[in-house]
């Protein structure tokens, strides 16, 4: 089915953001590492380089400040170089790299 694809996406990205959130609340360092060099701390955390391209943001929230991410809903965000949630979800599970620069689920050789 056509939202199935859309909905493995989302749950992978889910994933990533869970674990990173954990461990920012569980390690000072490295929270102190995503609000300082979020790219470079995700980036050490999944063990991979992101595009060059690719913008990562951490914030903190406070009492008084409520942040609200709304996920795009065009394909603006993968021609401004942002990764895909599968995208995403292929660096956070540590998949081979494929031609195109991403990494794939069938030359993964793992069980899912």
């Amino acid at each position: 089915m056509k939202g199935e694809g859309r909905m493995s996406e989302a749950a992978g990205r889910a994933e990533l953001e869970r674990r990173l959130r954990e461990k920012g609340l569980a390690d000072d360092a490295f929270r102190q590492r995503l609000l300082e060099d979020p790219k470079a701390a995700v980036e050490e955390e999944l063990g991979t380089r992101l595009p060059e391209d690719v913008r990562v943001v951490a914030m903190e929230e406070t009492a008084d400040i409520f942040y609200l991410v709304l996920p795009s809903h065009s394909t603006e965000a993968q021609e401004a170089g942002e990764l895909s949630d599968r995208e995403l979800e292929a660096v956070a599970g540590g998949w081979e790299q494929a031609s195109s620069g991403f990494p794939t689920e069938d030359r993964c050789g793992c069980a899912l």
